[in-house]
């Protein structure tokens, strides 16, 4: 069953292409949503998928994202399911 979450990172994650790099990390797995810089200097992501792929996102924030950020904290809740055709980068939500 898929489910929704809504993620919020914070730390090093603006200017330094986290959107670009989740994105693309998003793209080779079975979750769609999109990811989008917040007002506050974090990036937040909405992901819907099963729960072990959520959990493998989870997984690659825990081990740092992608090098050039350093995330310092990092939160997920539940969210409504929305159905998606991919995952995308948004300039806002």
């Amino acid at each position: 069953m898929k489910i929704g979450r809504e993620y919020i990172i914070q730390g090093r994650v603006q200017g330094v292409g986290f959107r670009f790099f989740t994105y693309q990390w998003m793209k080779k797995q079975p979750i769609t949503g999109y990811v989008w810089n917040r007002d506050d200097d974090s990036v937040g992501v909405k992901a819907f998928a099963e729960e072990n792929a959520l959990k493998e996102f989870e997984d690659w924030l825990e081990a740092g994202g992608p090098r050039s950020a350093k995330i310092t904290f990092w939160s997920a809740t539940s969210c409504e399911y929305e159905p998606m055709a991919d995952f995308s980068i948004r300039h806002y939500e």
